[in-house]
């Protein structure tokens, strides 16, 4: 029988959420308690709809309207789903489209370059203990890199 102990797959957590890997199915944590918190953590989810596109996101994260052009009308919004994956949607978008670069997130910043050609979008693993960011210039989204 293989133990981890809870900082050890704390640090799996950690590491699974900046790679976007996920963790093996034999990991497992020290009691079943804990398992259960985590279990139902991951299932709550609210729903929203933007024009018209019906989706999820995880309780007690943040959803960021994006005003990209700074003319007072939402462009984008993101959100961070129940499975931890980070989607998006626009007016055209014919729905909600799920962020390249198999990112992984706790909670969103928000966007960061409003009013610049390179627009940014920036989010937190392990609630704000390092951030990453995902920027659309070049008419594509780019690889997520973090600088904290």
């Amino acid at each position: 029988m293989r133990v981890i102990t809870q900082a050890a797959l704390g640090m799996t957590v950690a590491l699974a959420g900046l790679t976007g890997a996920a963790l093996p199915a034999n990991a497992a944590t020290s009691t079943a308690a804990h398992q259960e918190v985590a279990l139902s953590a991951a299932s709550c989810k609210k729903p929203i709809k933007v024009w018209g596109y019906q989706g999820y996101y995880k309780c007690g994260t943040d959803v960021s309207r994006v005003d990209w052009n700074r003319d007072g009308r939402t462009d984008e919004v993101f959100v961070i789903a129940p499975d931890r994956t980070i989607w998006h949607v626009w007016k055209s978008a014919g729905g909600w489209k799920e962020m390249p670069g198999n990112g992984r997130a706790d909670n969103m910043m928000g966007p960061n370059g409003t009013g610049d050609p390179r627009r940014c979008i920036i989010v937190y693993v392990n609630q704000g203990y390092h951030y990453w960011q995902n920027c659309f210039y070049n008419d594509k989204w780019h690889n997520w890199t973090t600088t904290g």
